[in-house]
């Protein structure tokens, strides 16, 4: 955390933090852990899961509560200014509503993308009518009141935030079109001593698809892609993802089109550098991705990219230079992925550029550095 070498950092999270998320807490000054145990504790289990239902409930008034506890003694410990981050179960926070004369910076990663864009909406609600029965019925029902006054919770969340930073461009705009807020763009950055090319070992005939969820980061599309490749000339896909959801459908499909998929779960830090490091390009295939970390550090790994023109990947992605960007469908990808198989000493130029490029500009020292001029700023000015 570059913030921690130059200020005082305070942390505060709920107790639903996941064990497998980065932890800040060694780097803070102080954390404090707030108990969020809706109904007596009942919830607890499938809240530790990650599983909010009854969302009608937990998502709302005890939240809301909680928040408003913490907003209370960030208040009365005097600080210069409050950095908010996105909560997990309702997107903007809550709290940015009870900071009253505090000043306040939401870093917006992304709107509350289902309430905005039709394709998440399909099929996150595809997700729900696969419970079946009155059951599947029931959580439809629930999830289109819960989303609509989310919706307006979120929408009044941001517009209480002294300040809005967001993490590209794309998301600027995403951002304007939501909430009709101005925001300032802070790009993210990589830890460039530890996301390195390696000792220069021959790369595998591998390329990587990370993230999840399965059905949202567009694994399918780069399975199709590689099926589109002549057999004898297939590289192998690796996904990489944090959890097993949706991947028999994907294993399926592979399987259909006589595509060589392997599947990582869960891999720490190391084991994402190695296969970085041992793959000869990196797929980002995900629609409308705000802004796309894996990126970055793919080709900080001097690994290439092949990604959609679309999104953030436009702003971070040098086409022809740093790697490929493609309009999306699964032609072009596939025709991308075609050329580097067939050209190793491309993919070479293109990885090594890459690692360059990310030498230059997205760094965590820079980035960094511009988020502490924007808290620096934030903290003379009074919150709307």
């Amino acid at each position: 955390m570059q913030l921690a070498k130059t200020h005082e950092v305070d942390l505060y999270r709920l107790s639903t933090f996941a064990s497998t998320d980065i932890d800040l807490a060694p780097k803070a000054k102080q954390s404090y852990v707030y108990r969020f145990s809706p109904m007596l504790g009942l919830l607890d289990t499938r809240l530790a899961q990650g599983r909010l239902a009854p969302r009608s409930y937990t998502c709302f008034g005890p939240l809301k509560r909680l928040h408003r506890r913490v907003a209370a003694d960030i208040r009365g410990r005097g600080y210069d200014v409050v950095l908010a981050h996105t909560d997990g179960m309702t997107q903007s926070p809550y709290l940015l509503r009870w900071l009253a004369g505090l000043p306040s910076v939401y870093f917006c990663q992304e709107t509350l993308r289902v309430a905005h864009e039709r394709f998440l909406l399909d099929e996150h609600r595809r997700r729900l009518r696969e419970s079946g029965g009155v059951v599947g019925l029931v959580r439809t029902v629930e999830d289109a009141w819960v989303l609509r006054r989310l919706a307006a919770e979120d929408l009044r969340n941001v517009r209480c935030a002294g300040s809005v930073v967001v993490n590209s461009r794309y998301s600027r705009e995403r951002v304007w079109a939501a909430y009709a807020r101005e925001s300032v763009v802070c790009y993210l950055g990589v830890d460039v001593n530890q996301f390195t090319p390696g000792d220069g070992k021959e790369r595998d005939r591998e390329v990587l698809s990370i993230g999840a969820p399965i059905n949202l980061k567009g694994h399918r599309a780069v399975v199709e892609a590689i099926g589109l490749l002549p057999a004898r000339s297939r590289p192998r896909l690796r996904v990489i993802a944090p959890r097993p959801a949706g991947l028999s459908e994907l294993q399926a499909v592979a399987g259909r089109l006589g595509v060589e998929l392997a599947v990582d779960i869960a891999v720490d830090e190391e084991g994402l550098i190695r296969r970085y490091r041992s793959a000869m390009a990196t797929v980002c295939a995900a629609r409308l991705e705000p802004f796309g970390l894996t990126a970055l550090e793919s080709m900080a790994c001097g690994t290439p990219v092949v990604a959609f023109r679309e999104g953030g990947f436009q702003e971070s992605v040098i086409d022809g230079e740093t790697g490929m960007l493609v309009e999306p469908e699964v032609e072009a990808l596939a025709e991308a992925l075609g050329r580097l198989c067939a050209d190793a000493a491309l993919a070479m130029k293109l990885g090594r550029s890459g690692r360059k490029h990310v030498e230059s500009r997205w760094t965590w020292e820079r980035s960094g550095a511009q988020l502490d001029e924007i808290l620096r700023s934030a903290a003379g000015k009074s919150p709307c």
